[in-house]
């Protein structure tokens, strides 16, 4: 799984496929931890451990020997996407962490495009043996003498066998010591004989500690026994690429055989320079006119004899379908005596690899092409991978085809460059059509005015973008559909390129449409319903009211009067029901408004107060058995209170305390006797209909004489609700 939501890695078994039979080490590491996600067998031999110790770890746990260096290194490959390649470098895997490899790190890109990993192939540095081989040769061989120095106290590393002939010493008289020797080894004079040289006039010196290059300078050098000897030198620094100095390199040679041995010296030391630029899998030299003369490395890599490959028969090792390309582009290069440069196949024991050619034409003095120096880079690890992204590209294309969706990319402004076939089919735009105001173009003028500024925001920002809005089709009509949006960064987080994907979801949107008709329509009939329910109970008091006036039994009459409060509180509460704005709670200062003005028609002249937050509800299942109780009190605090002349009002409060609701009706003479009067309810059905809501009845003397009866409920707070707490 890919680390912290990012790309995901191209298929491993395309990789493996490839990578299985290499000679090559061939890694995958995936995401910023490098985690080693694929290691061929030639990968787990050079490191000598087991796959099970090495897969799906970290590479600083895997290999912990690795240094800061190599990890900057795969960090920089995998966030900038530019491939890397590293020539001997010293690498602590397996036995041996002296050995030096040469390294081609790429980035490996996911389906969307996003670097996911670093492709790494690992090969034993053949340019670093070829060139340590020839340098052995050199040292051994060749009739100059040839010393090399350390920087930066220019000690001697190497004097080759004749160099040493020459000054009649031992190896171990000189090595390790500096250029500008005691008097009791050797001593270095102007060309005069007699002026003894100082240590910085020395051109290997000159080379290691200022970077200089000397050419053809004359000086003279004390034998062991004394004898003067002249030398012609030439001398400059060594370097790996740009970077500083690490040590100098002279050539001299006796001047009294100047010219027998000038043209071998220049013929060995602008060989071995051009075998360091070229340093490579198979090195080979050619003559003049392009014929291959020097072809032992090239016979290794193929497989073809040397004879078989003189001349221009080395072609018969190319790939046909390249051979032809190849042979013109060489031919080209010998004309114009110009760099050879060129990517083909070639025949191995192990079968057809890709590799990468450079020949440089030796010069001499007068600009004659003297001889060709060139090497082949095997590159097909890198060409297969190379090839592998282009296939996930072309397969996400494919899929962008196939999708049932509307695809769409634009550049990193917004402008499109790419539009998918359903695109065109179900809006009938092209590219050009859309070209200013990109997928905005294809929707409805409410719409794209309407989502402009958040996809304005989106590219500014560079944040992901989610919306839904109308697409107007090739026939005309419009259709819902969900726009996404995202941006697709390099490995330094700049944006690329956006994709974005449009999804129809007009049958949503066209059922959402009816279910908010159908809820509109049941909310007018329950609306409706309540107004019918309120104005019938609303009849049924006004009879219950004209029949209690008719009765000449005060009983009777009273009775009535307490049904007909009761009938008027059910109402009153509908009433407050259907202000509510879903018609499943009551605000409860609503309600007791609505029970404060039923009583007071009941009985005229009678102060009824209200005291409730707004914020305050209650369920519509308990709202009508409180407003019975409290009507029932509230009618026996005031019929208690009149023939008492008593002035002060009825209080009707509810609150929010210690998280419950407390509801309370509070006067000077209230209480809940058992003997009440016929027609009123007594205590028992009035804490029956408490207990039916979850109530508890409390009753309290208040100073100064009184009494309150709190009915207390358990508070429930509606999350998201309009109306604040609810019971």
């Amino acid at each position: 799984m890919p680390e912290d939501g990012r790309p995901a890695l191209p298929d491993l078994a395309a990789i493996a496929g490839f990578a299985e039979p290499s000679a090559m080490a061939v890694a995958v590491l995936e995401g910023p931890a490098r985690r080693l996600r694929y290691l061929n067998p030639a990968g787990l031999a050079a490191i000598g451990r087991d796959a099970t110790a090495l897969l799906g770890r970290p590479l600083a746990e895997a290999l912990p020997a690795l240094g800061p260096e190599s990890h900057a290194i795969l960090e920089r490959v995998r966030r900038s996407g530019a491939p890397q390649r590293l020539a001997g470098l010293a690498l602590p895997l397996g036995a041996d962490p002296a050995r030096r490899w040469d390294i081609e790190l790429s980035a490996l890109r996911g389906a969307c495009g996003g670097i996911a990993g670093v492709l790494a192939l690992l090969r034993e540095a053949p340019a670093e043996q070829a060139a340590r081989a020839t340098l052995d040769a050199l040292f051994r061989h060749i009739p100059e003498g040839l010393i090399l120095a350390a920087a930066p106290d220019v000690r001697l590393t190497r004097v080759s066998e004749h160099a040493l002939r020459l000054v009649g010493r031992d190896a171990a008289e000189v090595l390790g010591q500096a250029a500008a020797l005691h008097p009791a080894t050797w001593q270095v004079y102007h060309a005069d004989g007699t002026t003894l040289a100082r240590p910085e006039e020395l051109p290997l010196t000159r080379a290691v500690q200022r970077g200089e290059t000397a050419r053809h300078e004359t000086w003279v050098l004390r034998r062991r026994d004394g004898t003067p000897l002249p030398i012609l030198c030439s001398a400059g620094p060594i370097r790996e690429g740009d970077g500083p100095v690490q040590g100098g390199i002279l050539c001299f040679r006796d001047v009294t055989d100047l010219h027998r041995t000038e043209a071998a010296l220049a013929t060995q030391e602008a060989r071995y320079r051009a075998l360091v630029e070229a340093g490579a899998l198979a090195v080979w030299i050619a003559a003049p006119d392009g014929s291959l003369r020097d072809a032992a490395r090239w016979s290794w890599l193929t497989g073809q004899s040397t004879s078989a490959a003189g001349g221009l028969g080395w072609l018969e090792a190319v790939h046909p379908q390249d051979r032809d390309r190849v042979a013109a582009r060489w031919r080209d290069a010998i004309e114009a005596g110009a760099a050879f440069e060129a990517e083909y196949r070639i025949h191995t024991p192990q079968g057809w690899r890709w590799t990468a050619a450079r020949a440089v034409p030796r010069r001499d003095a007068a600009g004659r092409i003297l001889e060709w120096v060139g090497a082949n880079t095997d590159i097909e690890a890198r060409t297969l991978a190379q090839a592998a992204l282009r296939a996930s590209e072309e397969r996400f294309r494919t899929l962008a085809e196939a999708m049932p969706h509307l695809v769409w990319q634009s550049d990193a402004t917004g402008r499109p460059d790419y539009l998918n076939g359903r695109w065109r089919a179900v809006t009938g735009l092209g590219l050009a059509a859309v070209a200013e105001g990109g997928w905005l173009a294809a929707l409805h003028p409410e719409d794209a005015a309407q989502r402009r500024p958040g996809w304005m925001a989106a590219l500014a920002e560079g944040t992901d973008y989610d919306a839904d809005a109308r697409i107007r089709t090739a026939a005309g009509s419009y259709r819902w559909n969900r726009l996404r949006a995202a941006p697709v960064r390099d490995a330094e987080g700049r944006i690329l390129h956006w994709v974005g994907t449009c999804t129809d979801v007009d049958a949503r949107h066209q059922a959402e449409e009816r279910l908010r008709e159908a809820l509109a329509a049941q909310d007018r009939l329950l609306r409706e319903a309540e107004h019918r329910i309120r104005n019938s109970l609303q009849l049924v008091a006004a009879l219950l009211r004209l029949q209690a006036a008719r009765m000449p039994e005060a009983a009777a009459r009273e009775a009535l009067e307490a049904a007909t409060a009761r009938v008027q509180a059910v109402a009153e509460a509908h009433r407050a029901l259907q202000r509510s704005p879903d018609l499943r709670s009551v605000r409860l200062s609503d309600m007791l408004r609505e029970l404060a003005a039923g009583a007071s028609v009941q009985h005229p002249g009678s102060d009824i107060r209200i005291a409730a937050p707004d914020s305050l509800a209650l369920d519509a299942e308990r709202a009508i058995p409180l407003a019975l109780v409290l009507a029932d009190l509230v009618a026996e605090a005031v019929r208690r209170r009149r023939p008492l002349g008593l002035g002060h009002p009825v209080w009707l409060e509810a609150a929010a305390e210690a998280g419950r609701l407390a509801v309370s009706v509070a006067d000077g003479v209230i209480g809940l006797p058992e003997d009440s009067p016929a027609g009123r309810l007594d205590e028992t059905v009035i804490r029956a209909l408490a207990r039916q809501i979850g109530a508890e009845i409390r009753r309290e003397s208040r100073d100064g004489g009184g009494t309150r009866v709190t009915l207390h409920l358990a508070l429930e707070q509606v999350a998201g609700g309009r109306d604040g707490p609810r019971v």
